[in-house]
């Protein structure tokens, strides 16, 4: 039976929250792991080698730091687990530096608690699986579980949300209806939720890594009527800063 450690850095911790909504799927995956620590879960722990580690969160203080260390350090195989972790998510993108944070609201630099600026785990250590989302499809950490218990390397996802879009017949609405879109430069894997739903890919899953045309997104937002102001702050919602265009 495989070890797994489920561990949450800083962050809403749904990430972590919706492996347990798997329900009755979990019960299937426990027949392939041993659960050594999963703090939402349990808070039974044992400090040993874990074939695979989950890692939620972003990297935003020194016990943030020292516990993705211990991860990696005693892990086969390790997951960036969410948006968060594999891209900064809202904080990375908001926070900014935070000394200049601390001077804004306490009047000085000083860094007492020793505080980092929020960055996801990909930018410390080596990953081996980044599944990004916020929120993920649960049913896809489900999917990496068991490939990974079987001895098949997951599959990684190099195609955006537009492609979802197409596979589902659903209407282009940034063409169609003229609504704020992040589909063509978004990498896919939700199946294209959002758009299902009849509104515009918000980009949670982070910007696609290559043949992406961030420049050419901005200008038709903008040809759109939308301002510049507001399609950067959607740009970088998810991304960090990421996007450039």
């Amino acid at each position: 039976m495989l070890k797994l450690g489920v561990f949450e850095l800083t962050d809403c911790g749904g990430c972590a929250l919706n492996i347990l909504f798997l329900y009755e799927k979990l019960f299937d995956v426990l027949k392939f792991y041993e659960i050594k620590e999963f703090h939402m879960a349990s808070s039974f722990k044992e400090h040993d080698h874990l074939d695979v580690a989950i890692v939620t969160g972003t990297v935003s203080t020194q016990r943030d730091l020292a516990l993705l260390k211990h991860a990696r350090n005693h892990s086969k195989y390790l997951i960036a687990l969410g948006t968060c972790a594999t891209h900064g998510d809202v904080q990375g993108s908001v926070e900014g530096k935070i000394r200049e944070k601390l001077e804004k609201v306490y009047g000085t630099k000083a860094n007492p608690m020793k505080a980092l600026d929020s960055k996801p785990i990909v930018e410390y250590v080596a990953v081996d699986y980044a599944l990004p989302g916020c929120p993920y499809d649960k049913d896809e950490i489900y999917q990496v579980l068991m490939n990974i218990a079987k001895g098949v390397e997951p599959p990684k996802k190099d195609y955006p949300v537009c492609i979802e879009c197409k596979l589902n017949e659903y209407e282009c609405i940034l063409v169609k209806r003229e609504i704020p879109c992040l589909g063509p430069i978004t990498l896919g894997g939700c199946d294209a939720i959002c758009i299902k739903s009849g509104i515009g890919c918000i980009g949670c899953r982070g910007p696609l890594p290559k043949e992406a045309n961030p420049a050419g997104e901005f200008e038709i937002l903008k040809e759109l009527g939308y301002d510049e102001e507001y399609i950067r702050r959607k740009f970088k919602t998810f991304a960090r800063g990421e996007l450039r265009w």
